[in-house]
């Protein structure tokens, strides 16, 4: 019997069905959120994790960044790169390392969009770009939530997307009554993940309908459809999703500067891929 809506809200929003998280995810969200928490206090919290420390320095230790010194404590990555974003890797790490495992294809895919979502940052010149990375790495969070509840049920929404031609979420709209959007919605807030990151979450494929940030939500709504381009990946289906002309014709970037854009992208992609994709998985 096919998870019905209401049923798969109420175990995303009942954390004990994602048994693979740490336990200190919750304590990370409270402290990000107080001003009086400090970098040295929270990074002693995530390396009492060693397993999870260990892939998290590795990450942050690859081609993708390329610090010129290696990293050697989550404290100096989180002095680095901001609370957030490290707190979007850790989630990414958790998530993606065990629940993502039958779905392996969903992280090359996220990495590829993840990459290419920071250049376009870079490239407008927004003031954190690490969180556009994070916001494309997490894009596609919902999938990996549906795959990780309704393994076989989600094979079998994969197979008809290819065999159909069509994109996956209309599959996933017609078996489960929700998409990857909406379940990733669910999460985002009961995570508290920040407005922006939830809007690149939920509207990436409607980048117009953003509550509170259109411009990241369009930022990984075209990042996602050129990693898919690009065949980075396996995002489950074989379709290139529609463009949303009027919110990717706002960021302004003219066909060099994607071209540019891509070009980066492809060769941090080629550079660090494997070096992330082994973080992950061991």
């Amino acid at each position: 019997m096919v998870m019905s809506a209401e049923m798969l809200k109420r175990k995303v929003e009942d954390l004990s069905s994602l048994p693979t998280l740490p336990a200190f995810i919750t304590v990370i969200t409270s402290m990000v959120e107080d001003d009086s928490s400090n970098a040295q206090e929270i990074g002693e919290i995530i390396q009492r994790d060693q397993v999870l420390s260990a892939k998290l320095l590795k990450l942050v230790n690859s081609p993708i960044y390329g610090f010129p010194r290696r990293i050697s404590s989550v404290t100096h990555a989180l002095v680095l790169l901001g609370f957030n974003v490290v707190k979007g890797l850790v989630l990414s790490t958790a998530v993606f390392s065990d629940m993502a495992k039958d779905t392996s294809g969903l992280w090359d895919h996220s990495l590829g969009t993840a990459l290419i979502s920071r250049r376009i940052g870079e490239e407008l010149g927004v003031s954190d770009p690490e969180e556009c990375m994070i916001a494309g790495l997490l894009h596609d969070l919902g999938k990996v939530i549906l795959s990780h509840l309704a393994l076989e049920d989600y094979i079998q929404v994969m197979k008809a997307a290819h065999d159909r031609g069509v994109h996956i979420a209309e599959i996933e709209r017609e078996v489960f009554g929700v998409d990857h959007t909406r379940i990733a919605l669910w999460l985002a807030l009961r995570w508290h993940l920040p407005d922006r990151l939830t809007d690149a979450l939920t509207y990436h494929h409607a980048p117009s309908r953003a509550k509170c940030s259109q411009q990241m939500a369009t930022i990984v709504h075209l990042a996602d459809i050129l990693a898919r381009a690009q065949e980075y990946g396996e995002p489950g289906d074989g379709t290139l999703p529609p463009m949303d002309h009027e919110a990717v014709a706002a960021l302004e970037l003219s066909d060099d500067q994607i071209e540019q854009i891509m070009q980066d992208a492809d060769q941090q992609y080629r550079e660090g891929a494997t070096a992330m994709t082994m973080g992950m998985r061991h």
